[in-house]
Formats: structure tokens, C-alpha cells, sequence
């Protein structure tokens, strides 16, 4: 049930969070934030729509349906009201429950849930973009995981899931180049970023990329930290440069943020994937 006066507060909200971030100094001058809040104000918008909320739901449940690895919940369509939204009840526990679970197990959730990411990105067409660790419950039993909270779902359009496309194979060749000039064109990298720290950036890449390629046997160790405190160094003289500062395509944004989420939480549960044949998976 939604608490009254929510999305009637959205707008007022986020013009708070902007004035906010102005008068703070935290973003350079020349940081243009207004398409990205602009698009959080639509989403929060959308998210409060539990009518819209549950189409999402039947929408992810007829797209998993078969897929033993998950359970969706349905909306109960008698009971169902722009601010509530009655659905079917799906036991389950904690995801970070999963910790405890023997590391198969572990590794089985964890690999549905990442497979689950780039099924969203170069099958579906459509992303549930909030990776809150809430969103997520595991059934002990059969193993299932259970999918919350479907107001972020969003579209994702031919030309993002062309730029992860690339990204994607450029990470697979194994050359710092082609995912530097990836990440340029997808806009994660300014072009005044690529110009004064092509040396450092490639760095950075080369080693996550040496990280990755070498786990093709044991599997990616998402609890290895080894090499964090070396891209933070190499990363420090672009953060140091707030000249060159840029935000990617708003779309992305949302896309990386489950991306990201989804990494939090292979980490956090200490998750070994084979994410090279994962990624390497004709899509």
C-alpha cells in the first residue's frame, strides 16, 4: 500500500535534492544533471503507478515462465488499485541468506541472477533497473529465487543494448584499446577524459581485463579485492580533474545501476562465476 501523499511529493523532492547539490559544490559548474533528474522524477513517477507496477509483473512472469530458477508473484487483479498492489505470497528468505548456503548453491542463485542482467539487456528489451537487495528473496528448498518490485522496469532501447554489445565483445578480445574506445562511445569516458588520461585509463583496464581473462578455468572470484587499491590509484588523477567530468546517456545510468547492484551482490556473497561464458553466450 502506498503512503499517502508519495507521489504527489516527487517533483517538489527532487528539486530539493538538485538545489541540494548546487549550493553543496559536491559537481563541477559545467555538470549538466537536469536530463538525469528529469528522468529520475518520470521514474519515480512511474514507480508510484502500482497499475502500471503490476503489468510489469505479468510481463516478467510470462517472459521467466518455464524458468525453474525463479518465481514471479501475480498481481491480484480483484484487489487491485492505483496504490495498491495485492499480490500473490512467495515464501522465501533473505538473499544474503545465500551465505551461509553451500558455495554450489551460492554459485547457482548468484549465476541465475547475473545471467538474468544480460537476458534483460540483449533478450527482453526491458530491465528492472532497482537492484535493492530487498527486491530479492531465495526459497532454501527448491532454490528459487524470487523477483520484488517491478516499478523501475524500463525499456531498454536497440541503441543501449548495441553499446553493452560492444562493450561486451571489445571485454572478450582482451584489448585495453577497444574497450577504452567502447567505453568513449558508449559514454562512460568523456572525450576530454580519453584525451588527458588515455595512459592511465587503459591502465586501469588492462588490469581488470588480466583479472578477468585469467579466471577462465577457476571461475571470476568476486571476493578477490586484489586489485582495487591499484585502479584507485590509477583513477585518482581523474577524479582529481572535475573539468572532465561527464555523465553517461541517463538510459545507461538506470542500466548500470543494476549492473553495478548485481556486482554488489556477488561480492558481498562472495560469488565464483564463469562470467566469460556467461558474457561469451551467443546474444
Amino acid at each position: 500500500m502506498q503512503y499517502p501523499g508519495i507521489a504527489a511529493s516527487i517533483d517538489a523532492d527532487i528539486d530539493n535534492v538538485a538545489t541540494l547539490l548546487r549550493l553543496s559544490g559536491l559537481l563541477p559548474e559545467g555538470l549538466d544533471v537536469a536530463p538525469l533528474l528529469a528522468e529520475a522524477k518520470r521514474q519515480l513517477r512511474e514507480e508510484a503507478d502500482y497499475l502500471r507496477e503490476a503489468g510489469q509483473m505479468r510481463r516478467y512472469g510470462a517472459l521467466l515462465e518455464g524458468d525453474g530458477r525463479f518465481a514471479v508473484p501475480r498481481p491480484v487483479d480483484a484487489l487491485l488499485r492505483p496504490t495498491v498492489l495485492p499480490m500473490t505470497f512467495q515464501a522465501g528468505v533473505p538473499i544474503e541468506d545465500l551465505a551461509s548456503a553451500p558455495e554450489e548453491r551460492r554459485n547457482a542463485a548468484l549465476g541465475a541472477l547475473v545471467e538474468l542482467v544480460l537476458r534483460e539487456l540483449f533478450d527482453f528489451g526491458l530491465m528492472q533497473t532497482d537492484p535493492n537487495f530487498a527486491n530479492y528473496r531465495w526459497q532454501p528448498d527448491s532454490g528459487r529465487i524470487v523477483l520484488l518490485d517491478f516499478g523501475a522496469t524500463r525499456a531498454i532501447t536497440p541503441a543501449t543494448a548495441a553499446s553493452y554489445r560492444s562493450l561486451r565483445q571489445a571485454g572478450l578480445s582482451g584489448d585495453a584499446g577497444q574497450v577504452r574506445e567502447a567505453l568513449v562511445a558508449a559514454g562512460f569516458v568523456s572525450p576530454a577524459q580519453d584525451l588527458r588520461h588515455r595512459t592511465a585509463i587503459e591502465a586501469m583496464i588492462g588490469l581488470m581485463l588480466a583479472q578477468l581473462h585469467a579466471s577462465r578455468d577457476a571461475g571470476f572470484d568476486f571476493a578477490d579485492r586484489s586489485v582495487v587499491a591499484a585502479l584507485r590509484e590509477r583513477a585518482a588523477p581523474l577524479l582529481a580533474d572535475r573539468a572532465s567530468w561527464h555523465l553517461p546517456p541517463t538510459e545507461t545510468l538506470f542500466v548500470q545501476r543494476k549492473i553495478s547492484g548485481t556486482v554488489l551482490l556477488c561480492v558481498r556473497l562472495g560469488a565464483r562465476l564463469p562470467i566469460l561464458d556467461l558474457l561469451d553466450r551467443d546474444r
